[in-house]
């Protein structure tokens, strides 16, 4: 759901009282009133933002990092390869995730074909979680995020 600060803890006023308590999430870029309410016992995929250093250092070495690049020629085993690499819930998975689907762009565009729609969509999704986290940590906008990261690989392909 991306980053979310959370409003309050307890039972939701809209649903019968069960004894459970939930997290009441806001989405932090979110342009509207949206509310996420998570069952504590169910806040597995919930984790603390990492720290404007550990952002740093990953913006660092995001050059660096080499994808796995999938070669399954099926929509079905594409998504699964893709959910399978967001899954993890870390930042790295998604900067994997974002160049993995990039190399494959530019692949595509060499030879001008269009990249799938599962592709993009996850590219999306990716890029949504790491940017919008690191832009809370590091103070800035997940646009600006974005930016950094494309003009690294940028830099990276141009050498």
């Amino acid at each position: 759901m991306g980053v979310c600060k959370i409003e309050s803890i307890g039972a939701p006023s809209f649903q019968k009282n069960d004894g459970r308590q939930y997290y009441k999430l806001c989405p932090v870029f979110s342009t509207s009133s949206e509310l996420i309410y998570v069952p504590l016992d169910m806040a597995a995929s919930i984790r603390p933002l990492i720290s404007s250093s550990e952002a740093l250092e990953y913006l660092q070495r995001f050059s660096e990092l080499d994808p796995p690049v999938f070669c399954g020629k099926k929509p079905g085993e594409l998504s699964a390869h893709y959910h399978e690499v967001l899954s993890a819930g870390q930042p790295e998975s998604c900067l994997l995730l974002i160049k993995e689907v990039y190399c494959k762009q530019q692949d595509l565009a060499a030879r001008n074909k269009k990249p799938s729609e599962v592709d993009i969509r996850y590219l999306k999704i990716a890029e949504r979680l790491v940017c919008e986290e690191f832009a809370v940590v590091l103070h800035t906008v997940p646009s600006a995020i974005k930016e950094r990261l494309y003009a690294a690989i940028d830099c990276q392909t141009a050498s």
